[in-house]
């Protein structure tokens, strides 16, 4: 079926991700084109939000590479995420050029080809065996050749001691102690992973609420989650889950899984930018019930 000569230019004068749609509606698109357009939209929708950057049009020293190696307890392998940037602009991300390549290892072992699932050259991934105490991870971006090596050793792995199964926390309750295997104070930071309900029964999830701890000073590894502050963040993330409406009800309950994690710097390469990282990480986590209602 041909279009008509209206349909086309009305087409034409819309908005790319109408124009998809208005081009079916007209008959003139077949399903491969269509589905080529409405890819390439899509592909230009990412692409604005996070401002991508051919890397051929910066010198290295524009460069950041942003990783970060981490491992949980009882993982035997160790993830490493991230992608490349500009300078200190967390919102750009440089796409590497079809002669450059980013590649990964661990404790010496030979480096792999780290992997680009999204095919779009946004971000890069590597899993590596890990068997020693204290890995030490490297991860290599190479242009003409030329090696540029950024370097992490892993903090030392722990796990949750106490609390044991899923204790409740309640909004008018007790701080809920809690106990890591680590030697250090103070070292170790955690965030909220699950599912939440409001006052008014409406849901939301969170992905990685920052929760404020505190340190307990004279044993290694001992922390408290306090009520006060445990509301705080997960009202917090409730208002953000909702177009930051300050009428935004309040958290009634939660199913939580508590992620601690232990972080380390690691060094990234001078002929690159100097704003790049990368960080090693390992977490272990225990399970926590949330209850605000009176």
């Amino acid at each position: 079926m041909t279009s008509s000569p209206s349909c086309r230019v009305t087409a034409l004068g819309l908005m790319p991700l109408a124009l998809l749609g208005a081009l079916a509606g007209c008959g003139g698109v077949g399903s491969d084109v269509g589905n080529d357009i409405g890819q390439a939209v899509g592909d230009g929708v990412v692409c604005g939000v996070r401002n991508c950057t051919e890397s051929s049009t910066l010198n290295l020293d524009e460069i950041s590479p942003r990783f970060t190696a981490s491992q949980a307890a009882g993982d035997s392998a160790v993830q490493v995420r991230g992608n490349l940037g500009k300078s200190a602009n967390l919102l750009t991300t440089v796409l590497m050029a079809p002669n450059e390549r980013l590649s990964a290892s661990i404790d010496g072992s030979p480096e792999v080809t780290m992997d680009n699932p999204d095919g779009k050259r946004y971000d890069y991934t590597a899993q590596l065996p890990a068997a020693s105490a204290l890995p030490v991870v490297q991860v290599v971006f190479t242009r003409a050749g030329v090696r540029h090596v950024s370097q992490v050793t892993m903090p030392p792995a722990f796990t949750v001691l106490q609390p044991m199964g899923t204790p409740l926390m309640t909004r008018g309750g007790l701080a809920l102690p809690v106990r890591l295997s680590l030697a250090t104070v103070g070292t170790a930071s955690a965030t909220a992973v699950g599912s939440c309900t409001r006052a008014d029964g409406s849901r939301f999830t969170t992905t990685g609420t920052a929760l404020g701890v505190r340190a307990d000073g004279v044993v290694g590894g001992g922390y408290r989650l306090e009520p006060a502050t445990v509301d705080d963040a997960l009202n917090a993330a409730s208002r953000s889950q909702n177009n930051d409406d300050p009428r935004t009800s309040a958290v009634a309950r939660c199913d939580l899984t508590i992620v601690w994690t232990s972080t380390a710097l690691g060094s990234t390469p001078a002929t690159m930018n100097r704003h790049g990282v990368l960080r090693g990480e390992r977490s272990a986590s225990h399970l926590l019930s949330y209850d605000a209602r009176p």
